[in-house]
């Protein structure tokens, strides 16, 4: 008798000790998914003005202050694309693909066009798909902090990432 209290006394406390690792590892991958969460969503929104690389354009901005911009949506497409293929990792969802895949031809796309000879032509060559594709963004953008954002919506910006030229 003592020995069956001994053994189910053992599995009790192995069963406590399990759970216990089993609820601090899903607690740090909810950490990390917050924490790419919030970087998804500023990359986001640093990429949610492409209508000023419009302007820029319409009132002849200087060189450096285009390949300043194409910089700077080349960096945050990429912090995009890692992010997304992270949550892509983690819950295995398509819309987070989608997203990457986006993403990522952006940030070549963008960086293609900082370290052109000519940033202007490049942007200005594909100023209405840019266009296109910032509105897009904008919306995923209004529904990432909902949760809201859908399959179609990310298909949508990885079709239109498609028609850029280089």
């Amino acid at each position: 008798m003592n020995r069956l209290l001994a053994i189910a006394v053992v599995l009790l406390i192995i069963s406590a000790s399990l759970g216990y690792a089993y609820h601090e590892k899903e607690a740090e991958v909810e950490d990390a998914k917050a924490g790419l969460f919030a970087v998804s969503n500023t990359a986001l929104y640093c990429m949610t003005d492409m209508y000023a690389l419009k302007t820029m354009l319409e009132n002849n901005a200087s060189e450096e202050l285009i390949r300043e911009r194409t910089g700077r949506y080349a960096h945050c497409a990429q912090m995009l694309a890692e992010a997304t293929v992270s949550l892509y990792d983690i819950n295995g969802e398509e819309k987070y693909w989608n997203l990457h895949v986006a993403a990522a031809t952006l940030a070549v796309y963008f960086s293609h066009a900082t370290g052109s000879e000519d940033p202007r032509e490049v942007a200005a060559e594909n100023l209405d798909v840019l266009l296109s594709i910032e509105d897009e963004i904008s919306r995923i953008y209004r529904a990432w902090g909902m949760g809201n954002v859908t399959e179609d919506m990310t298909s949508n910006l990885f079709n239109l990432t498609q028609e850029l030229s280089w």
